[in-house]
């Protein structure tokens, strides 16, 4: 339960950064055609992060606040978004963006093969949700 519960917890602060730097963006002033695009994966990453804190456990011994930590893939892949302050960089952005979006959709599939049997429902439901807005937010930014 520990490890489902740290994986969970690390998917949960990987969504909840990524919603974080997407805000940063759009505060900061983006390209006007990417800007409707990032304020709609920023509210999809949104959902997926409390999609995944209502699935760590809840346990009085074990806050969920101690679960929502960062995992060391989450963090490489994200750290690339963080120096891209500069609006005019919205190729840039764009392209780490994806890469981020790639890295959490190869995490949540191999993850899928860790959630199995009747207790792992839940999480198996969220990963096929996760996966799938993961891949819809990357079709999102195909044209740009």
């Amino acid at each position: 339960m520990l490890d489902a519960a740290t994986w969970t917890g690390r998917a949960c602060w990987a969504e909840l950064r990524l919603h974080q730097l997407l805000t940063g963006w759009l505060a900061t002033g983006t390209d006007p055609t990417l800007a409707p695009v990032l304020w709609t994966i920023r509210s999809h990453r949104a959902e997926l992060a409390e999609a995944w804190h209502r699935r760590l456990p809840e346990l009085r011994e074990l806050p969920r606040t101690g679960f929502v930590e960062p995992g060391a893939q989450a963090e490489e892949a994200l750290a690339a978004m963080e120096d891209l302050t500069d609006p005019v960089t919205s190729a840039d952005r764009v392209a780490a963006l994806r890469a981020v979006l790639v890295a959490l959709g190869d995490g949540y599939r191999r993850h899928v093969a860790v959630a199995v049997g009747p207790a792992d429902g839940p999480t198996a439901d969220t990963l096929a949700a996760a996966i799938a807005r993961t891949e819809s937010d990357h079709d999102l930014l195909t044209p740009i």
